[in-house]
């Protein structure tokens, strides 16, 4: 079974072959499914990243792992999305990448496109367009019918350091 975990140590993270083939068969399950209690009044549901913390996050997370992360919560989109009967509500099925906080990233169902629209920051001087492409940079293969918007964004933290992250949209993106 796999599941989110918080590390709240530095050790090696062990295992982490299998931790990958894990989340992919995580990934798998959601081939043909998709949530048949959805309602407008829900708005949203999601699907965290299953998988302890510093393997996305921190010393030990490479590139070349988040980058399979990210494919894998992208496949799993995609499955949700072929699996969407013709007469669902109408909703958007959508991955959030959030780096360097990999481990808040997401699979997202919005029922509601105001509500969508809402989580999804306006340009403002937080937030400014990634001047990148993360599928690009990391290589993912984005499924017909799936775009992809990145959105950066700086602010200062409590002790007045500057902090930039940045959250990366794929699927059902305006």
């Amino acid at each position: 079974m796999t599941m989110r975990r918080l590390a709240l140590s530095n050790k090696k993270i062990r295992n982490i072959p299998r931790r990958l083939k894990g989340l992919a068969a995580w990934a798998s399950r959601f081939e043909g499914y998709f949530p048949d209690d959805l309602t407008l009044e829900q708005k949203y549901c999601n699907w965290k990243i299953p998988v302890i913390t510093t393997l996305v996050e921190g010393k030990q997370a490479t590139t070349a792992i988040r980058k399979e992360c990210a494919q894998q919560m992208i496949n799993a989109a995609h499955h949700i999305r072929q699996a969407r009967p013709k007469n669902a509500i109408d909703c958007r099925v959508i991955t959030v990448i959030c780096l360097p906080d990999m481990f808040t990233s997401e699979i997202c169902i919005y029922t509601n496109l105001d509500y969508h629209r809402s989580h999804i920051p306006l340009i403002d001087s937080e937030y400014c367009p990634a001047d990148k492409s993360l599928a690009t940079e990391w290589g993912l293969v984005l499924p017909d019918g799936m775009k992809e918007r990145g959105l950066r964004f700086t602010a200062e933290d409590c002790d007045g350091q500057p902090y930039e992250a940045e959250q990366w949209y794929f699927g059902e993106v305006d």
